[in-house]
């Protein structure tokens, strides 16, 4: 090593060196007529030895052999140096050169000038890459290289060392004649969120150019349920999630960051399967958890243009081995349930619909009255109180172990969780097992091994019908018709309008069941080396396999069904006799190469990434199904009759493979930049367009790093503007369209009267132009922290534009062309919008602090091509066109108000069809003839609102967080705003537009109706009620767009959607240490939290959950939310 001074170690250090690592260390070299120089390099980097001398005083060009076959540093040393006037001094794996004539005045002028070195490590024993070591008072400052290792030269003996890495507590060190030391940094939890991970490694936050938001542990357990993405949702800017059913073991989320579409998800540096993969995640595994939102998703390429969720599960650490266990347990109930009216209302209401249809009374005055008094059979069925608990109860444990050496890290878990719903009879369930092991080893020196191991179990059972069904009967079923039939116990009613019998329904051994079963695991293996003849590089081999194995089955029954009243036949319930079974098997082989050189140049600090991966699925499929007898009595499919057998399968592959590289560079972390490329291929495609290049590029600038910030505006702690545009996109479309080849068909024909010959099928016509639809993606942010993270925030504003989407070219083929078109790139859309994310922390006294965080996202999409046929007129282009439109709108009528009187039709635009307004009804509500022509038609219409089930444009969060001694405190607030909830359907007999009736749901009695029921509604004499929905009718309509144009065409039927919900809340206590060593445990908590608890919305919202899914039938007729109520415990021994 060539250094212009004679640098050495401090006297104290010399006289405390010793000389152990140089003792044990045997070196093998084999060099002929050689500098000195060439052999000091080839034993430094053959060694951990470092070389120090004066240049001046050692002729380092002069030219020796040395050749030593397992030999100590000092024999070689002999060598090289025999014949000269060279001495040396080894201080453990420092060794110092200098000239014996110079002797100890060489030691002094170390007193003045030192070198100290040393390792920063954290608490697990991994080394911290790019912390900070500077010499306080002074400029004087380098950072740790990627073993963590740095050098420090002109340390005087009285110096004092500053280390600091973001994520960790500064710490100031006296060097006190002290050359060598090891630093163990110590997380800062107000600030550990500052290091994240990011796509193929981590960053830190403050050098970050990308939009990319993260949280740790403790944010995400202080929400618990069984679904990780609802432990999640509203405490991230930018993912966005409306939780649909509260249905135990479905995790039909909708998940989007920026409204974008379906994310893709990586757990440990691995892309898995979707977003329900991650809700079944034990949440008591995750570390933390990163969403990349703009060009930063590029480096995944493929598939990451809806962003990318990154999940990092917890590791083993370097301490003494720490067993912790965890439980909850709780009850829930559901929300948004809106009540029905009773058997007598119902029979009451259904006349005066009648009266208002002009048609006879549907009950006489004698069946209302045995109704009115409860007499025997004619009583009323709450069906939701007679077959739903008011509560349900959950419970999950996990139990983890932790710990480790320096040579050896591990985590092991395992968790339970089970959910038995709301049904009394029993038949739901949900049960869900995860195992996890993460294993780190230090092989050799650099080596590393990491293996990490999971496995899921889960089982639900449900009804066998669709839950909505299940649900909906329950709804809408008339409360007056009893489960069975007043003259027979033993006889199943049919019961309307859907002609299902609760009863039935949820006992599986009348109705049946579905049952599913799967087990997923992943074993991951990589190989991580620091490269020691190359200093700064790091390679990595990983292999991963993912499987999951899913056993569907299905028990059909079916059963008779009589009249309740006359106990007649009246048709059969359930479904044909039959025991059906599905076996879906899922495999993944990846691999993995990766090239890691991270270096820094004075200032100038330099980190590459190079990555080629490689991965292949596989997907079967086996069907079989046969139906049975009475004497079937089990569910294994070998036993029922083999003569009703049908079976179908099916096989699938995927190819995928990427190469890529990332280079980040800054200049003394002020000037941020990052290129990155990648290039990936799809073997969905026709080879030349196989492959493709996703380029991103971003840059950042930290203006509080400048002098013009810190000299003059000491209150900014962190400020950061920064920018990045890049592409991104997904394979869409079905693969290999580009071969013409037949298909199998899926009917046959009978050739000879006895058996079915399948055939093949006709191509549709092949394209070799299929390509990949690629995302533009533009993002500006401002990050800011004031006054030491007292204050801190994030705005965005983001864009992206997605080309070649897939869909069908508006063109004819006449019937005889026998072929079906491909689908082509055509279409493109847009998505634009803004986040801003604000934060605040304190302190009162010494045992109080808080914190607040808010996030806000506003995420809209825009068509901007859609293919189409071309439009007939002006009024078609306005009704029909998207280009240029904000998607997902709801086309609505305007209204001003209610008709109030019969006479005010005489003046009003038609709205009856052919009956112009002569059945028209006070209560009505106006609707607005924008056109001006006198009717009230479609081209009224205008766009309104976001369209029902989409995602909501606009999502918020709040959290609050206290801690009090040993107490702390929890509080998320989620909400959402810019959407339509559906709540009225066609099957809303009192509004639909179906021959069908069903039931009456209570907030519908508020209507307009005559003050005395006898009165003729069309008696312009009438004294009407108002109220506020219109009158009672049935199949009003006399076109075919006047009902639901009627029922759904105004926002009374499709409300404008905003609400705020106390999503979370907990309250923990962290029992004393001084009692938690008295019996022998490290450390306990209990916590009461709860879920869903409060919910502040418009009137219009407050019959249901605002947040639930609406399904086709309305948001009333899906499995609830659960409003949930736990307490648990945290033991760690």
């Amino acid at each position: 090593m060539r250094c212009t001074l004679f640098m050495l170690f401090c006297l104290v250090g010399m006289t405390f060196a010793n000389e152990g690592y140089a003792q044990k260390t045997m070196v093998n070299i084999a060099l002929e007529n050689k500098t000195v120089d060439e052999v000091l390099t080839e034993l430094e980097q053959g060694t951990e030895f470092v070389f120090f001398y004066n240049n001046k005083q050692i002729d380092v060009k002069r030219r020796v052999s040395v050749r030593a076959n397992n030999k100590t540093i000092f024999k070689v040393l002999n060598d090289v140096f025999k014949g000269t006037n060279i001495g040396y001094k080894v201080l453990d794996r420092n060794i110092i050169l200098y000239d014996k004539a110079v002797g100890a005045d060489g030691v002094q002028m170390a007193l003045q000038a030192a070198t100290v070195k040393g390792s920063v490590v954290d608490a697990t024993g991994e080394p911290v890459i790019g912390a900070s070591i500077l010499v306080q008072g002074t400029t004087n400052g380098v950072i740790t290289d990627i073993d963590g290792n740095f050098i420090l030269t002109n340390v005087g003996s009285d110096a004092t060392l500053i280390i600091s890495y973001v994520g960790y507590k500064t710490q100031n060190i006296k060097v006190a004649g002290r050359n060598s030391f090891k630093i163990v940094l110590v997380e800062d939890a107000e600030i550990l969120d500052e290091v994240v991970v990011v796509g193929y490694g981590v960053q830190k936050k403050e050098s970050l150019t990308g939009a990319i938001a993260a949280i740790g542990a403790d944010e995400i357990a202080t929400t618990k349920t069984e679904n990780l993405i609802s432990n999640i949702q509203g405490k991230m800017p930018g993912l966005l999630i409306r939780q649909k059913t509260g249905e135990p073991g479905t995790f039909d989320n909708m998940v989007s960051i920026r409204g974008y579409g379906d994310p893709l998800v990586v757990i440990d540096g691995i892309t898995r399967e979707g977003t329900e993969e991650l809700a079944q995640l034990n949440s008591e595994d995750i570390e933390s958890i990163s969403i990349l939102k703009d060009a930063s998703a590029a480096i995944y390429g493929m598939n990451a243009a809806n962003g990318v969720i990154i999940v990092t599960t917890k590791k083993g650490v370097a301490e003494k081995t720490r067993v912790s266990y965890s439980a909850l347990f709780g009850m829930k109930n559901a929300t948004g349930m809106e009540e029905t009216v009773d058997a007598y209302t119902y029979r009451m209401l259904a006349n005066e619909r009648a009266r208002n249809d002009q048609a006879a009374p549907e009950y006489t005055d004698d069946i209302l009255e045995l109704y009115r008094t409860g007499a025997k059979g004619y009583t009323d069925n709450n069906w939701i109180d007679m077959f739903m608990n008011k509560l349900a109860f959950q419970q999950s444990h996990t139990v983890s172990v932790r710990g480790g050496t320096d040579k050896v890290k591990y985590y092991v878990s395992f968790g339970y969780n089970g959910d038995n719903g709301l049904l009394k009879s029993g038949i739901q369930y949900y049960h869900r097992y995860n195992l996890r092991s993460n294993l780190t080893a230090e092989l050799t020196k650099g080596l590393k091994l990491n293996v990490n191991l999971s496995g899921r179990w889960d089982e639900t059972q449900r009804p066998r019908e669709d839950f909505m069904w299940t649900f909906k009967t329950l709804m809408v079923n008339d409360r007056g018709i009893g489960t069975h039939t007043i003259n027979n116990p033993n006889h199943l009613s049919a019961i309307g309008p859907e002609n299902k019998n609760p009863f039935a329904l949820v006992d599986p051994d009348i109705d049946g069941y579905r049952k599913n079963r799967g087990l997923t695991y992943s074993a991951d293996v990589e190989l991580n080396w620091q490269v020691p003849f190359v200093k700064g590089l790091a390679l990595s081999l990983l292999g991963s396999f993912d499987g999951n194995n899913r056993n569907n089955s299905s028990l059909n029954r079916s059963y008779p069904l009589y009249d309740y009243y006359t106990d007649a036949p009246a048709g059969t319930g359930g479904s044909t006799d039959a025991y059906s079974n599905t076996m879906r098997i899922y495999q993944k082989i990846y691999g993995r190469v990766q090239a890691q050189y991270m270096r820094s140049f004075n200032q100038h600090n330099l980190n590459v990434t190079a990555v080629a991966e490689l991965s292949s699925t596989r997907r079967d499929e086996l069907s079989g199904s046969r139906q049975y007898s009475e004497l079937f009595t089990n569910d294994i499919l070998n036993q029922a009759s083999p003569g009703t057998a049908t079976n179908s399968g099916y096989r699938s592959f995927g190819r995928l493979a990427a190469y890529l590289m990332r280079a980040n560079y800054d200049y003394a972390g002020k000037y941020l930049l990052e290129v990155v490329g990648r290039y990936d291929g799809s073997y969905r495609y026709a080879p030349s367009k196989r492959w493709t290049f996703f380029p991103s590029v971003s840059a950042g600038w930290r203006l509080s790093e400048e002098s013009f910030i810190k000299d003059n505006l000491p209150f900014i702690t962190n400020l950061k503007i920064r920018g990045s545009f890049g592409q991104s996109g997904y394979d869409a479309g079905d693969p290999f369209q580009y071969v013409s080849a037949y298909n199998s068909a899926s009917n046959g024909y009978v050739f000879d009267g006895a058996s079915q010959i399948m055939g093949m099928v006709a191509p549709g016509v092949v394209t070799d132009r299929l390509s990949w639809v690629t995302s533009s993606i533009s993002n500006v942010g401002l990050d800011f922290d004031l006054w030491n993270g007292k204050l801190s925030g994030t705005i965005e504003w983001f864009n992206r534009k997605n080309e070649g989407i897939l869909a069908d070219r508006a063109q004819s083929a006449p019937d005889t062309f026998g072929a079906s078109f491909p689908k082509e790139n055509l279409n493109s859309n847009r998505n634009r919008g803004f986040e801003i994310e604000l934060g605040h922390r304190g302190q009162i006294g010494k045992d109080f602090s808080y914190s607040v965080s808010a996030n806000f996202t506003y995420a809209r999409e825009r068509s901007l091509h859609v293919e189409h046929a071309e439009y007939t007129s002006s009024m078609d282009r306005w009704l029909n066109g998207k280009e240029n439109r904000n998607s997902n709108v709801m086309w609505l009528y305007k209204y001003d108000g209610q008709y109030t009187s019969l006479e005010q039709y005489e003046t009003a635009p038609l709205i009856g069809g052919n009956l112009g307004n002569s059945k028209m009804l006070p209560g009505s509500y106006r609707l607005l003839d924008l056109n001006g022509d006198g009717r009230i038609n479609s081209s009224d219409r205008v766009p309104e609102f976001w369209a029902t089930g989409a995602n909501p444009p606009i999502q918020y969060g709040l959290t609050l967080a206290a801690s009090y001694k040993n107490f702390d405190l929890n509080m998320l607030f989620q909400g959402a705003s810019g959407y339509s909830i559906g709540y009225a359907n066609d099957d809303v007999w009192g509004y639909g537009g179906k021959t069908n009736k069903s039931y009456l749901i209570a907030k519908y009695v508020d209507r307009w109706h005559p003050a005395n029921i006898t009165d003729d509604p069309y008696n312009p004499a009438t004294q009407w009620v108002a109220g506020y929905y219109p009158a009672l009718r049935h199949n009003f309509s006399n076109t075919s767009d006047n009902g639901s144009r009627w029922n759904y065409g105004i926002s009374v039927w499709l409300p404008q959607a905003t609400y705020l919900r106390l999503k979370s809340m907990e309250i923990g206590y962290n029992l004393p240490k001084s009692f938690m060593k008295r019996i022998g445990l490290n450390s306990a908590r209990i916590f009461v939290n709860g879920s869903n608890l409060l919910t502040f919305c418009n009137k219009a919202l407050k019959d249901a959950d605002p947040e639930r899914e609406e399904r086709d039938w309305g948001a009333n007729l899906a499995y609830p939310l659960m409003r949930t109520y736990n307490f648990g415990l945290n033991i760690n021994f």
